[in-house]
């Protein structure tokens, strides 16, 4: 775990100063870089590792399986979750002073600096790379490393609380499923949907969130027969911790994960 934690940790650390800073560069498309570079950079400290340290083959970047396309049985039920936690987490952070605006700009410019771009370099290096790093040590603590490490990185207090909720859905996805693809569609979906909405009057969000919860609650009953093994099963057991996810987390603490959680949480609270 040691080992783990200080790969871990300089991937982090790595990501954060490019996707961090390069935040400021002047334009979209070096915004649009600047992501990029962050979610493939940190594939350089997975190279001297063996197979069996980083995972290998745990996350598959090929095509999905019929089994991983299975789990877009669940994808109402993330939309739902996140969208009810970001009202609620929003409603709680304004009067602390913290909010998250709504980007402004042309849509089509939009989505791509902050739903395409967002998407893919943070599923790449979480789902695909961290994620990946922690699976030998069990399923339930690589989700949750990467849950709280991803929700600290945003360095938003009104969006803490459901990046975390997203970060353990789309990390118990991606164990459950296997596949890079299908949280990265997730998540791209949510961007999409949250900056659509952005746009949108008060009723609106609400009336989205009656649509995806009748829609989570017939997929669910009605799913189909051709699936053996149940998706919300197999996910949900990816995240639910037990008494060796709890060691295994106090034990990821120990090492140099440490450092940058630490430093997410001091820059949550500053105002940048």
């Amino acid at each position: 775990m040691q080992r783990t934690g200080a790969v871990g940790a300089a991937m982090l650390l790595l990501w954060l100063c490019v996707r961090f800073f390069g935040a400021y560069l002047p334009g979209d498309a070096a915004i649009f870089g600047a992501q990029t570079v962050a979610a493939l950079a940190p594939l350089l400290f997975l190279i001297p590792l063996s197979p069996s340290e980083r995972g290998e083959g745990t996350v598959a970047f090929g095509a999905p399986t019929k089994r991983a396309w299975a789990h877009f049985v669940l994808l109402p039920l993330f939309l739902l979750a996140v969208m009810i936690f970001s009202i609620l987490s929003d409603a709680l952070a304004k009067p602390l002073g913290f909010s998250s605006p709504a980007p402004e700009g042309a849509l089509p410019i939009l989505l791509l600096n902050y739903a395409l771009a967002p998407a893919f370099a943070e599923e790449f290096f979480f789902r695909f790379l961290l994620l990946r790093l922690f699976l030998p040590h069990g399923k339930q603590t690589a989700v949750w490393i990467t849950a709280i490490l991803f929700a600290l990185v945003h360095m938003n207090l009104a969006q803490l609380p459901y990046a975390l909720v997203a970060g353990l859905f789309l990390g118990a996805v991606a164990a459950s499923s296997g596949s890079f693809w299908i949280p990265f569609l997730f998540h791209l979906m949510n961007n999409a949907l949250s900056l659509l909405l952005s746009r949108c009057g008060e009723p609106i969000p609400f009336a989205v969130i009656g649509a995806l919860a009748l829609t989570a609650a017939l997929l669910l009953r009605f799913r189909s027969p051709l699936v053996k093994e149940s998706p919300e099963r197999t996910t949900a057991a990816a995240f639910l911790p037990d008494r060796a996810t709890g060691k295994a987390l106090g034990a990821a603490a120990t090492t140099l994960l440490i450092l940058p959680a630490l430093l997410c949480l001091v820059l949550t609270f500053l105002p940048l």
